[in-house]
């Protein structure tokens, strides 16, 4: 069966934008609620929950239970599989081939250049076709990886189809003396380097050699604009991209960050306050460099504090070896002695890169916001928190219909002494929705783990462990003992608040969001659904 197009390079050029139409719908499907938040000009506001239609729930539902196949093919996502599907689909429609001629071959070699620029595309961290078109980072991430995979799968079969009959002839020595030749092998072996590091194994235990591998990109943007006669109009839109990219990371060194504050806590973490730079949306990540752990590595972490205060604070757990030689080096700096035996603070340099992301969720557009966390997987419901918070503080606000924000956060623990890395935060923010005039509600759970067993009682129908009082915690909610039912804990919450719709942010291990989301995915309804993002830190 021949290809749908004769004429390849026109292929590669469908091929290209088919996926760019698969990222517009993407963006489309956001777009009017984005709209609507813009119509407000950033005034505070509800979204009034109009209730929904039976088979809208059930599409809801299914698309928020975890996905059954593997975090590297779907990202534990049903929704993503139907990604995952369509992009496929495109490849295999597209690169459908006869391969009766060595001519046929090259149509390979058009789909590796088409997928190489669109991995240029989405790679970028300020990356302008996701913030124009209001993508969530992780989609956009989703993304660049699939075509990076598909940019190796298409040029190793060009690559062995081409050669085979070289190897049967004998004439690949003489071939590959060829210049074009060599520096299409060249762009190869770099695309099998960096999938190598990519390797999910080898990218949490090896994050520099990941991290550094993917400059090997030049080398195959090089070889791909030698190998092919039009490379550079798949690949430089992309590489354009990428270069405004480095030069905004570039304008960032010139930044004034300074250290404000710099805290320890029982259970290895630290929390360090910067001035000179601030978010733009909740939940937003910064990659730090501290040229005294290492002036090379750079590590992704959430900003706790709410957008647009001119300032930022992050909080950092010893889980790592950079994340622990933070944490020595810490020590050793508050450990100086100043005038008169008083400890003081050797100040040390550091570098913040960002901030980045998009979310899926507009956080305060909805009524109900629940916040899952599972240790420090709590400071994106931080920052989450404080956003919708002071925004309800404004002395501006208005909400027609008497209508409040109704926050709800379960907190999951394994020590008690952990309960003190932000209590700091949830008593200033549970004061501040105590004061009547604020539009805000704030209940709080906290569930101490202690030396329980790993299994999570959540949509399985499974119970909670028997729950003891702990006094640590003076703030608004309650702290108990024991494991959370989390479809329990769900049911409750969709009791009190009945005909609204509910935003969910679940950050935390991987049993804890799979509960997260069937119990979302169960209390939906016509009368409110549940819509969750994931925090996931994959870069």
């Amino acid at each position: 069966m021949q290809s749908i197009l004769s004429d390849q390079y026109t292929t590669a050029r469908a091929y290209f934008f088919s996926i760019l139409g698969l990222l517009f719908l993407e963006s489309l499907a956001r777009l009017p609620l984005y709209l609507y938040v813009l119509s407000k000009r950033d005034r505070p506001f509800i979204k009034r929950s109009s209730g929904h239609t039976a088979p809208y729930v059930l599409l809801h539902r299914l698309l928020t239970i975890p996905s059954p196949f593997p975090s590297y093919v779907t990202n534990h996502k049903v929704f993503d599989l139907l990604r995952l599907v369509a992009f496929i689909g495109l490849n295999v429609l597209w690169g459908w081939n006869r391969n009766k001629y060595s001519s046929d071959f090259n149509l390979y070699g058009w789909l590796t250049i088409a997928n190489g620029g669109l991995a240029l595309l989405l790679g970028a961290r300020n990356n302008l076709l996701a913030v124009a078109a209001r993508i969530p980072s992780n989609t956009i991430l989703l993304y660049h990886r699939w075509v990076g995979r598909a940019t190796l799968v298409h040029a190793t079969i060009h690559f062995s189809l081409i050669v085979r009959p070289w190897i049967k002839t004998g004439q690949v020595a003489t071939v590959f003396q060829n210049t074009r030749i060599q520096v299409g092998l060249m762009a190869w072996g770099s695309l099998c380097l960096i999938a190598v590091t990519s390797i999910n194994y080898l990218r949490r235990k090896y994050f520099e050699a990941f991290y550094y591998s993917h400059a090997l990109f030049i080398v195959f943007v090089v070889g791909a604009m030698i190998h092919a006669s039009h490379g550079p109009e798949f690949l430089l839109p992309g590489l354009i991209l990428w270069i405004i990219d480095r030069l905004i990371r570039f304008t960032y060194n010139f930044r004034g960050i300074e250290v404000q504050m710099v805290e320890q806590y029982p259970g290895d973490l630290t929390k360090l306050k910067f001035r000179g730079f601030q978010t733009t949306y909740p939940g937003q990540i910064v990659w730090i460099q501290v040229s005294g752990v290492s002036f090379l590595n750079w590590h992704p972490f959430t900003v706790i504090s709410a957008p647009g205060k001119g300032e930022a604070a992050v909080a950092i757990r010893g889980l790592g070896s950079y994340t622990k030689r933070l944490q020595s080096l810490v020590k050793a700096s508050k450990g100086m002695q100043g005038e008169g035996g008083a400890e003081e603070m050797r100040p040390f340099r550091v570098r913040v890169d960002g901030p980045y992301g998009v979310g899926h969720v507009m956080w305060g557009v909805y009524p109900v916001t629940i916040l899952v966390a599972g240790g420090i997987g709590i400071t994106p419901g931080i920052s989450i928190m404080s956003y919708i918070v002071r925004r309800a503080s404004q002395p501006s606000v208005r909400i027609d219909g008497h209508q409040q924000w109704h926050i709800h956060l379960l907190w999951v623990i394994k020590d008690e002494q952990h309960v003190d890395w932000f209590a700091e935060e949830l008593k200033h923010l549970s004061a501040l929705a105590s004061v009547g005039s604020i539009l805000v509600t704030l209940d709080i759970t906290i569930h101490i783990t202690g030396g329980q067993r790993p299994q999570l009682a959540g949509h399985e129908g499974g119970e909670a462990h028997e729950m003891g009082e702990v006094g640590k915690y003076e703030g608004l909610g309650c702290v108990l003992r024991g494991r959370p039912n989390v479809l329990e804990w769900f049911k409750s919450v969709k009791e009190s608040r009945r005909g609204f719709d509910a935003a969910v942010n679940a950050c935390g291990p991987r049993p804890l969001v799979d509960s997260t989301r069937k119990a979302a995915a169960n209390v939906s309804d016509k009368t409110g659904v549940f819509s969750v993002e994931e925090e996931e830190f994959e870069f």
